[in-house]
């Protein structure tokens, strides 16, 4: 069993879909920033040192969020997820190092999203089992519920589509974070995504990058409270999460 966990939270991304003129992950959910719920759910989880990925333009303000807190640095994220992502693996050694924590080839590292603040410590801490159980790269997901259909444009419409098929939903599954690998395993896949993006392809999950390598993927199950906070609706279903916590707190404490 490795010793120790890492983590990159990606926080870089823009809050004006839920209406705010800031960077999502410095949008408050109940009094509270959505980095810092993230970043304090995964600490519980076991995890022992964060890299933060922030908006170049609001560093400072990261930085105040986390000042005096070791275990926790931030860097500037990318114009890019990807990017985002690669900065903060590129910062992990250094914090295993200044926080005197061990980082080999099959060290768990976990890559999460600031805006799934609520996922529940029993989802993150299955990643972490797996990896330390032997996995190489373990993702939560959970079940699709609603018939999928594939549709094709009808004419100029934006509106319009035609249905030209059905999917069997058994076998899909909605991918949430934080996704696993070890250490090796991350960074190989975004050094190899690099090289794809310089050929114009970009993947839009670390799995993703993984599968990309020829290697397996494997899923343990998500949580309904692993809903990313995009929206002003997803705003306001998680603050009523937070403020009923005699109906929710089975979720919560999962």
């Amino acid at each position: 069993m490795s010793s120790s966990v890492f983590a990159v939270v990606t926080a870089a991304g823009s809050g004006s879909r839920l209406g705010y003129d800031m960077p999502k992950a410095l949008v408050q959910l109940a009094g509270v920033p959505l980095v810092r719920r993230a970043v304090d759910g995964i600490r519980v989880a076991g995890v022992d040192g964060v890299v933060v990925t922030a908006p170049p333009t609001h560093l400072g303000k990261f930085e105040q969020i986390f000042a005096g807190e070791p275990d926790v640095v931030v860097v500037p994220g990318g114009s890019i997820r990807q990017d985002s992502v690669y900065n903060g693996l590129l910062e992990i050694p250094r914090l295993a190092k200044r926080i005197g924590k061990e980082l080999d080839e099959r060290t768990p590292v976990l890559i999460h999203d600031a805006a799934r603040c609520l996922t529940p410590k029993r989802a993150i801490r299955d990643v972490i089992e797996a990896l330390e159980g032997g996995l190489k790269a373990v993702i939560p997901a959970v079940r699709v519920t609603d018939t999928q259909k594939v549709v094709e444009p009808v004419g100029a419409s934006s509106k319009i589509e035609r249905v030209i098929g059905q999917v069997d939903r058994a076998q899909l599954r909605g991918v949430q974070t934080p996704q696993g690998f070890h250490w090796e395993t991350a960074m190989r896949a975004h050094e190899a995504g690099r090289e794809l993006l310089a050929n114009g392809v970009e993947l839009t999950d670390d799995a993703g990058l993984v599968e990309a390598l020829g290697e397996d993927v494997h899923v343990t199950p998500g949580s309904a409270l692993s809903m990313k906070i995009t929206t002003k609706l997803d705003l306001v279903v998680a603050t009523e999460i937070l403020a009923r916590p005699d109906q929710y707190q089975s979720l919560l404490d999962e």
